[in-house]
């Protein structure tokens, strides 16, 4: 189900990371990007806790969508958490340039809640 964003976005696909049980984020702090924020949490099919970005953006309703990714690239783990989401719904590693599907068709991010101060992905 496609639809168009309110902010720079061509193109929302939902997010396709599977998670079976909610996964508290901790430590979420904002970054210099008032889009982006950092913290902490153990991802799906990971064995560690590992620094995570959110990014957030909003759709044409008002309402937020928030989508998390480990902080580090899978090409060479290089720190993504600086790079800005482009319209295609990628972010590119500033190390090399690789794509990163964040809102694209073929995204493995996770869909992030938000309450008060706490922020958990949920289950699909």
């Amino acid at each position: 189900m496609e639809q168009k964003m309110a902010n720079e976005l061509n193109v929302f696909y939902p997010a396709a990371g599977k998670c079976s049980a909610r996964i508290k984020i901790e430590q979420v702090k904002e970054t210099a990007n008032p889009d982006v924020l950092v913290g902490k949490a153990q991802l799906p099919l990971t064995d560690h806790v590992g620094k995570v970005v959110i990014y957030k953006t909003i759709l044409q309703d008002g309402s937020i969508d928030l989508r998390a990714v480990s902080a580090y690239c899978p090409h060479q783990g290089y720190d993504i958490s600086k790079d800005p989401l482009k319209a295609d719904g990628n972010v590119y590693c500033s190390l090399h340039r690789r794509p990163i599907c964040i809102y694209s068709e073929y995204n493995q991010a996770f869909a992030v809640e938000n309450s008060g101060d706490e922020y958990w992905i949920i289950e699909n």
